[in-house]
């Protein structure tokens, strides 16, 4: 079982990277012995999927990145990689991040992996630029899970439009903007995965349209106000996934786990992902097993007999 997350990272020209997650003694992240830019994006969800593995004793997330400052270079040069990569890694769960919104890419991608999709346990997740692509694109419901904040649903919601900037349906405060029934016209649309994860001030966990749980406390409103929060609740998840979590359970365990992060943090406006990032130790170590239940058990996560060790 393992979690392969395809992405970018903000340097112009960046070489394609794919290999194993690492960190090193400051916290810095790098795949195939180069350095990632710290902060939000890519490097967030890496660090929080990353400190999943570890708290569990599965295998390290490996990513498949290149650098790509909104040109598309590096976006065309993980799609054009990617075939290859799942044939030789064979990952469990494979997570669309930061990439262009290119619908042929994605559509061609799914292509080229339906072999692997229909023979194999490979599960899709996306966020950012991968759920947008797969949802103009008419492919969100072969995905297991999307992880749009409050204002993206909004988007999965409305058939007509292909990108979150062109949205003029349902606007996030406006006048009879109600995520709950979002999340049920955008499953009904064919825009949703099968779970998603609604992130904002409240958390909703949906499941094929209907929202199953909210999570409110700890209430961290400083939170909303950081860059790259969003990617750590999709690091978790996906982590939490690729560890055998149930996908439902993944997702709320994840909303938790920012949440109790942030207020271990006492987060302000001014701190960083990497901040919250460094508190998930800690937060997983006191509480993962509390939340997810006997989703915790080692019985219940394929991989975790062969990693060996109890969870630290």
């Amino acid at each position: 079982m393992s979690l392969l997350v395809a992405g970018t990272y903000p340097v112009p020209g960046g070489e394609t990277l794919l290999g194993e997650v690492c960190s090193d003694a400051d916290g810095c992240l790098s795949v195939a012995g180069r350095r990632l830019p710290s902060g939000q994006g890519t490097a967030a969800m890496l660090a929080a999927a990353l400190a999943v593995s570890r708290h569990l004793a599965v295998e390290a997330p490996t990513a498949l990145l290149a650098g790509d400052i909104g040109r598309g270079e590096g976006t065309r040069a993980v799609f054009a990689r990617l075939p290859q990569a799942v044939e030789e890694l064979r990952p469990s769960v494979l997570a669309f991040h930061y990439l262009q919104p290119v619908m042929a890419l994605m559509r061609g991608a799914l292509d080229a992996l339906a072999p692997r999709l229909r023979s194999g346990p490979l599960t899709l997740v996306a966020d950012a630029g991968g759920m947008y692509a797969a949802k103009a694109a008419g492919l969100a419901p072969r995905f297991e899970l999307m992880t749009p904040d409050v204002g993206e649903i909004g988007f999965l919601a409305d058939p007509r439009v292909t990108h979150p900037a062109y949205v003029s349906r349902y606007l996030f405060g406006a006048p009879g903007f109600e995520p709950d029934e979002l999340v049920r016209l955008a499953h009904d649309g064919g825009g949703a995965s099968r779970v998603l994860l609604v992130k904002g001030a409240v958390d909703r966990v949906a499941v094929e349209g209907r929202v199953t749980q909210t999570i409110r406390q700890p209430c961290v409103p400083a939170l909303e106000a950081i860059g790259g929060t969003g990617d750590t609740v999709t690091g978790l998840a996906a982590g939490l996934m690729t560890a055998g979590f149930p996908t439902e359970d993944a997702a709320r365990c994840a909303a938790l786990a920012n949440r109790h992060a942030g207020e271990a943090l006492k987060a302000r406006p001014d701190h960083t992902a990497a901040d919250i990032a460094a508190r998930f130790p800690e937060v997983l170590s006191k509480g993962l097993c509390g939340w997810s239940g006997e989703a915790c058990a080692p019985s219940r996560r394929p991989g975790r007999a062969a990693a060996g060790g109890p969870p630290t």
